[in-house]
């Protein structure tokens, strides 16, 4: 089957010429069906004709001769001399004798070739005079009761033919015919004759039937007259071994043409009766002879069908090779474009659809030569976008499937651009936070540090405050001023540091949002990858066409994973920003609380110190409880300067990392709303013409 699946004109030629060879089958079987039917009917009617017309030929043959001795039968010569011949009278002493024995010669002489002899009987004396002289006499054996012809004529009443014999004298084929002779309607005796078959057979030997018929005659008992082959003369049916079909066929004929085997051969024959005699003429001629004619015809109606054929082959060939031809060309187009050659040209010269095939080959490859320029931009502008560059310039005008790509493209980068963005802002925030938290913490240390050195004046103060005893109320005095402005400056340092911890607790929350920041693009950038991964097993089921596409889709995943590695790393960055802000968070609270300290104290220095100017003469009773104090008050001055050196160094390693955060922002380019805005690259910006698209496409189709 595949011989007739591997090629267009073998497939033409088999869907056209199989209805055609099964539709001819079928006129055949039919126009050969009637034909046959024709032939068989008009052979039948030519069989059945030619042995009616054997038939009568022999009727109207023995119609003469039963027309003879029909006259001779009324005669009145004949019938009175029957009547005087009684049985004591011998013919041949009757005085009419000679009369009746030349009538008779003379009617022998009428057909003398034929008729053997012409006889007259008496019934009541058994007496026979014949033409030829033959005589039976009262003298003699001759019993007319006895006779074959009288006993057939008595079955028939009336005229009757014997079966035919051999006479004696001449060997030849005799049959006798006699008819009753009647005297006031009583019967007196028979007048008849003795008939050679020798014209018979002549007749029945002259006539044909086609090409290898022939005639038979057979007698009423269905003993062989004629036949062309002379074994069968003279025998009954019975005698002979033809089988039981032939047998049946001739004792009872069907009135129709019959089918019968004989010898191995099938034969087809018909019998019809000659007059009233009982003889029947059987007309038989081969059944292959009968067909030949059809199986002529049969022939030649193949012939014909058979070149019929052989001419519409040859022309659904070569109009299929017609056809063919720009197909092998557009295949040959194919091929190339396969192979990622696109300078194609089918040169088709048709008006018919072959060569809207070809226009529409040409418009593909038009397409595939934009779809590639699609793709080259679309690689151009991942790497950008892989290089840090966010602002996107798209030269192609995209339809069908790649609008999709590029709305996603375009989509993509300003999410990406627009998160990168706000963890600007937000690491400039961040920035911005550590600096005063860093400027809060030096004025802090600087402050404790300045505090240490009065308190250790104060000290050397209290140490030489036995000597100067006198100068009390004036120390005291300058003392209350200086714990008033240690007073201001605690205070203004408590409040410094309630900004500082609001500070922290900004940025602490800040950096919660750049977390989930990080998180949405960490989330960006695995939805991307799964996106070029899809993008790759489509380019990959795309075959050699999808090859530039699985390129770009490759560096959609790179970037994808630079991305996921950038913010992972920023988001390490936070979490380590996250807990310094949490260290130094718990650090200002603990400054916070010591600066509260810090008050109390100086409040309390305050009372004591106006104590001691309203009683300075207690002074040296508490001097002890002074010294105490200022013991303490160093105490708490030196952790806080111990603290504020911590939160100093803190908030220089929170600007360090900060600074790092605006570093790494600084690589990617945001276009010009990076300030926090959110604006787009212009990536619509940029006209499509069709000239370029087809610029490269000159060829004919």
């Amino acid at each position: 089957m595949n011989l007739f699946t591997k090629s267009i004109a073998r497939k033409m030629i088999f869907a056209t010429v199989l209805p055609l060879v099964i539709l001819f089958l079928i006129m055949i079987y039919v126009v050969l069906g009637h034909v046959k039917s024709s032939i068989e009917e008009q052979s039948n009617q030519v069989i059945e004709t030619s042995s009616i017309s054997a038939s009568w030929q022999i009727s109207e043959y023995f119609a003469k001769y039963y027309s003879l001795i029909e006259s001779g039968s009324k005669s009145s010569i004949y019938r009175d001399y029957m009547d005087l011949v009684t049985s004591e009278t011998n013919v041949k002493d009757t005085p009419e004798f000679d009369k009746i024995f030349n009538e008779l010669k003379e009617l022998s002489t009428l057909d003398a070739d034929n008729i053997q002899a012409v006889w007259w009987a008496d019934l009541d004396s058994s007496q026979l005079i014949m033409s030829d002289g033959y005589v039976a006499d009262l003298n003699g054996d001759w019993e007319i009761t006895q006779r074959p012809w009288y006993i057939k004529m008595m079955e028939k009443n009336g005229l009757a033919l014997s079966d035919p014999y051999i006479d004696v004298s001449t060997q030849k084929l005799v049959v006798t015919i006699a008819i009753p002779v009647y005297q006031n309607g009583e019967m007196v005796g028979a007048f008849g004759l003795d008939m050679l078959l020798d014209q018979v057979n002549a007749i029945m030997s002259s006539l044909k039937l086609g090409e290898t018929g022939y005639f038979s005659i057979v007698t009423e008992e269905n003993v062989f007259v004629y036949d062309p082959n002379a074994d069968f003369i003279m025998k009954n049916i019975d005698e002979l071994a033809l089988g039981e079909e032939v047998t049946s066929f001739v004792k009872n004929p069907a009135g129709e043409v019959e089918q019968f085997d004989l010898g191995g051969e099938t034969l087809c024959g018909f019998a019809s009766t000659v007059a009233d005699s009982g003889w029947k003429v059987i007309s038989t001629i081969p059944k292959a002879e009968v067909d030949a004619s059809y199986l002529k015809t049969r022939s030649i109606l193949f012939g014909i069908i058979g070149i019929i054929m052989l001419i519409l082959c040859v022309v659904i060939y070569v109009s299929a090779k017609k056809m063919i031809s720009p197909l092998r060309k557009l295949a040959a187009a194919s091929d190339k474009i396969a192979e990622g050659d696109l300078d194609v040209e089918v040169d088709i010269r048709t008006n018919d659809e072959t060569a809207f095939l070809a226009q529409s080959f040409g418009k593909t490859v038009v397409r595939l030569k934009g779809y590639i320029a699609y793709i080259e931009e679309i690689s151009e502008l991942l790497k950008q976008i892989g290089q840090g560059s966010f602002c996107l310039n798209f030269k192609q005008n995209y339809d069908g499937e790649f609008a999709i790509i590029k709305d996603a493209l375009v989509s993509t980068a300003e999410l990406v651009r627009d998160t990168l963005i706000q963890i600007n802002v937000a690491a400039e925030q961040v920035a911005s936070g550590s600096d005063q938290v860093s400027s809060g913490a030096q004025a802090l240390s600087q402050g404790a540090t300045e505090q240490a050195s009065s308190i250790e004046e104060l000290s050397a103060t209290m140490n030489d405050i036995s000597d100067q005893i006198k100068k009390t109320a004036e120390n005291a005095t300058k003392a209350k001023e200086i714990a008033i402005e240690s007073s201001h400056a605690t205070s203004h340092g408590q409040e410094q540091m309630k900004h500082m911890v609001d500070a922290m607790e900004d940025i602490s929350r800040t950096s919660n949002e750049i977390g989930k920041i990080i998180k949405n693009i960490d989330d960006i950038a695995f939805q991307t990858n799964i996106l070029a991964l899809n993008a790759a097993v489509e380019a990959a089921r795309a075959g050699n066409a999808g090859k530039g596409f699985a390129v770009v889709a490759d560096e959609v995943r790179n970037l994808a994973s630079k991305s996921a590695e950038s913010a992972k790393n920023t988001s390490l960055l936070i979490e380590n920003a996250l807990r310094a802000i949490e260290k130094g968070t718990h650090i200002v609270n603990g400054t916070a609380k010591s600066l509260e300290n810090i008050v109390q104290g100086t409040e309390k220095s305050t009372e004591i110190i106006q104590y001691i100017a309203d009683a300075s003469n207690e002074q040296a009773q508490a001097i002890g409880q002074v010294n105490l104090g200022i013991e303490q008050i160093s105490a708490v001055v030196q952790t806080n300067s111990a603290t504020a050196e911590e939160e100093a160094a803190a908030s220089e390693e929170l600007s360090a990392q900060a600074q790092l955060l605006k570093e790494l922002m600084s690589k990617f380019d945001l276009g010009e709303g990076s300030d926090g805005g959110n604006t787009t690259g212009s990536a619509d910006t940029a006209s499509f013409e069709d000239s370029d698209f087809n610029s490269d496409n000159n060829a004919k189709y």
